[in-house]
């Protein structure tokens, strides 16, 4: 007679079959075993556990075709918040925890707890970063929005929005975060000329220069011209052919398209 290792014919641990079969279902099947009507011919050891054994690795094989069928591996790992919320007092602190979230996932989450509010961050300067650019509240009863600057890079932020707690009226506010190499921003007092489409210091380029730069990243170019205060005969734009390469540059801006705005003229910046 050939012997069978009974563990080859049931490769499953105890550990893994408490996982894979529910305890209703090892109820279930401990009553249908018990219940069976004893065979009247004798039978060894070995075969009393077989038959034990047979079941149990059907039910388990059963479960584990199931789970691994309908793609189910265990337990999914839920998306991190991209908001924090704490309670101080009368406000919820809100803090940023995904600098790089989309927008719309931050408002989702102020949905969540009633709450109309748009928040964004910017790509801006370095001294900018963490700081507000625009904020919008209404004329809420419970108050207003108070906003915490701090540090903003790429994967960290520490800048937080205090909103009153029963505070129901939509609001807008903007951060500054630090602009990844070569990122497009708005500029303002203090930055320098170019500096928003990552050319600081622009004005020291030649138009040539600076479009060989701009379009090895491929942006587009769009032109503007200047000459002595005036953007006359080209109020609209000069076109690219009509661009003089040796022409001096005054300043370059994101345009709305994402590309690059450059102010160009015959005569060094006064």
């Amino acid at each position: 007679m050939t012997k069978i290792s009974i563990s080859r014919l049931n490769p499953f641990t105890d550990n893994e079959l408490a996982v894979l079969v529910s305890t209703g279902a090892r109820d279930e099947l401990a009553e249908h075993i018990t219940a069976a009507t004893p065979e009247p011919a004798p039978r060894s050891w070995w075969r009393r556990r077989l038959i034990v054994g047979i079941p149990l690795m059907g039910a388990a094989t059963a479960a584990a075709v199931v789970a691994f069928s309908s793609g189910w591996v265990g337990p999914q790992r839920a998306e991190a918040a991209a908001l924090s919320f704490q309670r101080e007092g009368g406000y919820l602190v809100v803090r940023v925890q995904d600098p790089n979230a989309d927008p719309e996932r931050y408002r989702e989450e102020f949905q969540q707890r009633g709450m109309d509010i748009d928040l964004k961050l910017a790509p801006t300067s370095p001294d900018k970063a963490g700081k507000v650019l625009f904020i919008e509240d209404g004329d809420d009863p419970a108050g207003r929005l108070e906003a915490v600057e701090g540090s903003c890079g790429e994967r960290t932020c520490s800048v937080a929005v205090k909103v009153p707690i029963s505070y129901r009226s939509h609001a807008s506010i903007v951060f500054g975060r630090a602009a990844e190499q070569g990122e497009m921003y708005d500029t303002g007092p203090g930055d320098e000329p170019g500096a928003g489409i990552g050319l600081p210091g622009i004005d020291k380029y030649t138009v040539a220069e600076a479009a060989a730069i701009l379009r090895a990243r491929n942006v587009p170019i769009e032109y503007r011209y200047r000459y002595r205060g005036s953007d006359r005969p080209y109020p609209n734009g000069i076109p690219a052919e009509k661009v003089d390469p040796n022409w001096y540059l005054y300043d370059g801006l994101p345009g709305s398209e994402n590309q690059a705005i450059l102010f160009v003229g015959p005569e060094p910046k006064g």
